[in-house]
């Protein structure tokens, strides 16, 4: 039954898959794009916490039969891998006996060792390293405190991971100096083994008040989109691309997407002091002059039920599914986006209630108009005409 018919919550429907824990706020690197303020604190999730929220989730009525717990927002490996042994233990000892589990981690690879490797062979985990490319794409954005470039250490984790037989893909962060270079980064992930990466794009969001992508480069971007499909459609089977995966997944199913961004519950995030959000991760420990936190309740008193009815969430909740419900009317591109990411709608906007973002056009719209767009020009006959004029 509906915990609340305005706010999309049925607490009788399995949704929860992504569980998002943050271990510490704390990173080891200034990266510039950055969107976590707090990022300097060295603050930490006890064991303790870790167990109510195992209790919480668990007992939850949002439970799906799968879960993926990403240990994220912050650098997850500046907590000690004796932690994650205990933590991974904890959680196991708590599962219940049908949900089939899966641990993710996105680094910076800075510390990565064969211990870590083997962690992370041991338990199956999911791992993303943080590269933007070649050196010099990567050191202008990627930097210590102090300044100096964090690449040649990123690399270092791509051949410690690849000598220990551990699979892992990259997460590149596009700026406007790197949709100068698609061919570029094209080769650089051939040379050096990797096989899958995700394209984020520099994002408006949280501390991150402005981007490089923003005023003017749509055009540059569909370039870039343009050409490395073209590189990934001629060489099959040497490199996956998230979006392009996506992309074709999306037009190749009869279901209308559905963006687990803007279903309740679908995403939960967990700070490491026990806040409970849900929605967009990045919302978590994010300040809005409306909204407050976006800490919805939390893990020593609230179980998630129990935020589905707070007043908090209840008017987050209301706004976002109003804006879905815009996108929905006005976009033709809906049944491919399935609303659009809240985070990205109120860090652009203001408000969660709107439509078009930076971040959709690009990401979808850019990337679902280039993906359909290629896969005609590389199947078309020579002699055959251009077709494609976007979704309708």
């Amino acid at each position: 039954m509906a915990a609340g018919s305005d706010t999309g919550v049925d607490t009788a429907t399995g949704r929860l898959r992504l569980l998002v824990l943050q271990p510490t706020p704390f990173c080891n690197i200034d990266c510039s794009y950055c969107y976590l303020s707090n990022r300097g604190s060295a603050a930490r999730m006890s064991l303790a916490t870790l167990d109510l929220v195992c209790r919480r989730v668990f007992e939850s009525p949002f439970l799906a039969g799968e879960l993926e717990v990403a240990w994220h927002g912050g650098e997850p490996l500046t907590v000690p891998l004796a932690w994650y042994e205990e933590a991974a233990a904890l959680i196991a000892a708590r599962r219940p006996a049908s949900l089939r589990l899966t641990h993710a981690f996105q680094t910076n690879g800075l510390l990565v060792n064969e211990d870590w490797a083997r962690f992370f062979g041991r338990t199956g985990a999911r791992v993303g390293l943080s590269i933007d490319g070649p050196a010099d794409l990567h050191d202008a954005k990627r930097r210590t405190r102090r300044g100096r470039g964090t690449h040649a250490g990123a690399m270092r984790a791509v051949r410690l991971l690849q000598d220990q037989g551990v699979a892992f893909h990259v997460i590149t962060v596009l700026t406007d100096r790197a949709l100068d270079d698609p061919d570029r980064l094209f080769d650089f992930y051939v040379r050096h083994g990797i096989s899958e990466v995700g394209f984020n794009i520099e994002e408006i969001e949280g501390a991150n008040t402005a981007s490089s992508l923003a005023g003017g480069n749509e055009a540059k971007y569909r370039d870039f989109i343009r050409r490395f499909f073209a590189l990934v459609w001629r060489s099959p089977g040497v490199l996956k691309v998230r979006e392009f995966e996506s992309a074709l997944g999306y037009l190749l199913s009869d279901e209308p997407v559905c963006d687990e961004q803007n279903e309740p519950f679908a995403i939960v995030s967990v700070s490491h002091a026990g806040d409970i959000s849900t929605f967009s991760p990045e919302l978590l420990g994010a300040h809005h002059p409306r909204f407050g936190d976006f800490a919805f309740g939390h893990i020593a008193g609230h179980a998630l039920a129990d935020v589905a009815t707070a007043a908090p969430f209840r008017t987050v909740s209301r706004e976002i599914r109003r804006g879905v419900d815009a996108c929905r009317r006005d976009c033709r591109y809906f049944r491919w986006c399935g609303g659009g990411a809240p985070a990205n709608k109120l860090f652009e906007t203001g408000r969660f209630d709107t439509t078009e973002t930076m971040h959709c056009r690009l990401t979808r719209q850019v990337v679902l108009d280039e993906v359909i767009a290629g896969m005609e020009a590389h199947m078309r006959p020579a002699n055959m005409p251009d077709a494609y004029v976007g979704p309708a």
